[in-house]
C-alpha cells in the first residue's frame, strides 16, 4: 500500500525523486567510506531514505532511534541501546558478545566508561570482520545531550582509526546538529568531513501525484480540488499527506479526512514546538514565531522587529541568532527578503500557544 504510518524500508514504494536521489547519494557516501548527515523537518521521510538504504543494500549495521528523547537536555547514555541489529552475531567473538550485552542493556555496568569501552571493544571487531560496517543514528542532534559518555570523542576514534566503521546519521532539527558538527577549532576534526544530504518537503505536483497514486491503487474515488486542497493545508508534508490518504482509504470522506489529519498534524507540531522550546528557552522564540503565524506572506526583518517591539525589545544581534536557530530547525523560512511560517499546521499550533 501507498499510505502506511511506518517509514517506508522498499525501494519500490520510496516517493519522490529527491527521497530516491538521496538513497543512491548515501550509497555513494558509504562505499566512500564518508560519514553522513541526512538533513530535513520531521516527517519529510528521512527514516524512510534511510530505512529503504539499509534494506536494499545490505549493509550489517547498529541502528539507534534517538526521537524519543528530542527536546531533553540531559539524556542518560543507558539510552542508547540499538533499536535495530542488521547483522549476524552469533559469529562476533565471546568478547565482542559481552560488548554487545552491554549496550543491549542485557548487562548491567555502573560508569558510562564501562559503556563507552564496550561500544569500542564491538566496533573494533566489527571493522576487523566487515569491509564496511554502518554506525546509524537517526535523530542525531540528541547525542549532544547524552551524559555519561563523550559521544564526540568516540565519533572522532571510530573516524581516526576505524576505517570499514561508516557513521550516518539524521537530523529533523537541522540547525542544531549542523552547530554540533560544525568545523571550528573546538570541535573535533572528524566534523569537517562530514557529508550533508538534504531532504526537502514535496512540491504540490509531487504531494497531489502521492495522493492521486495511493488512491488508485486502494481503488478510493477523488475529486482533483480535493488533492489540491489536501496539499494546501498540509504543506505539503509527505506524513501529513500520508495521514489524509490512510483516512479516506479508510472509508472517511474528504472533509473528515483532511479534518483529522489537520488536527494530527497540529498535535504533532505542539508536541515538536514544546521539545524545540525546552532546548531554546527563551520567551522571544514563541512571539517571533507568534507574529510570523499572523501572515502566510511573511515579514520583513523591520516589519517583523516593529511588530515583536508590542511584546519586547529585541537587540538586532539577539533577533538574527533566534531566526537562525527557528531556520535552523526548519520551522521557518526565507524568500525574497521575508521570514515565514514553513507549514500551515505549524502555524496554527503556534497559535495556541501563549505569547
Amino acid at each position: 500500500m501507498m499510505f502506511s504510518e511506518r517509514p517506508v524500508s522498499d525501494m519500490r514504494r520510496l516517493y519522490g525523486k529527491e527521497h530516491r536521489r538521496a538513497v543512491q547519494e548515501l550509497k555513494k557516501n558509504v562505499e566512500a567510506g564518508k560519514f553522513t548527515a541526512i538533513l530535513g523537518p520531521r516527517r519529510v521521510g528521512k527514516t524512510s531514505v534511510l530505512r529503504t538504504f539499509l534494506n536494499h543494500y545490505g549493509y550489517p549495521y547498529l541502528y539507534y532511534d534517538l526521537s524519543p528523547y528530542i527536546g531533553l537536555t540531559g539524556v542518560s547514555y543507558q539510552a542508547l541501546t540499538p533499536a535495530l541489529i542488521g547483522f549476524e552475531t552469533g559469529k562476533l567473538s565471546g568478547e565482542a558478545q559481552l560488548s554487545l550485552g552491554v549496550l543491549k542493556l542485557n548487562f548491567k555496568v555502573e560508569r558510562g566508561v564501562e559503556f563507552e569501552n564496550a561500544m569500542i571493544n564491538l566496533l573494533r571487531e566489527v571493522n576487523e570482520k566487515y569491509e564496511r560496517f554502518l554506525l546509524v543514528f537517526d535523530e542525531a542532534q540528541v547525542l549532544a545531550f547524552v551524559r555519561g559518555v563523550n559521544m564526540m570523542g568516540l565519533l572522532q576514534m571510530i573516524h581516526n582509526t576505524l576505517d570499514n566503521v561508516v557513521v550516518i546519521m539524521t537530523g529533523s532539527m537541522p540547525g542544531l546538529l549542523e552547530n554540533m558538527l560544525s568545523p571550528s577549532s573546538s570541535k573535533p576534526m572528524f566534523a569537517r568531513y562530514v557529508e550533508t544530504i538534504r531532504i526537502n518537503r514535496w512540491s504540490p505536483g509531487e504531494g497531489k501525484e502521492y495522493l492521486k497514486k495511493g488512491f488508485e491503487e486502494a481503488n478510493v474515488e477523488y475529486l482533483p480540488d480535493e488533492l489540491e486542497e489536501a496539499v494546501e493545508e498540509l504543506s505539503p508534508v509527505p506524513g501529513f499527506l500520508t495521514i489524509y490518504g490512510i483516512h479516506r482509504v479508510n472509508g472517511k470522506e474528504h472533509g473528515g479526512a483532511l479534518g483529522e489529519a489537520i488536527d494530527e498534524a497540529v498535535s504533532l507540531w505542539e508536541r515538536d514546538l514544546e521539545a524545540f522550546l525546552n532546548i531554546y528557552n527563551s520567551k522571544t522564540y514563541v512571539r517571533v514565531l507568534w507574529v510570523l503565524a499572523q501572515s502566510r506572506l511573511g515579514f520583513s526583518w523591520s516589519e517583523l522587529k516593529r511588530e515583536l517591539s508590542r511584546f519586547e525589545t529585541v537587540s538586532n544581534p539577539k533577533l538574527a541568532r533566534v531566526l537562525k536557530n527557528l531556520l535552523g530547525a526548519g520551522m521557518i523560512e526565507k524568500r525574497d527578503g521575508k521570514y515565514y511560517i514553513a507549514e500551515r499546521p505549524l502555524a496554527k499550533a503556534v497559535l495556541r500557544m501563549k505569547v
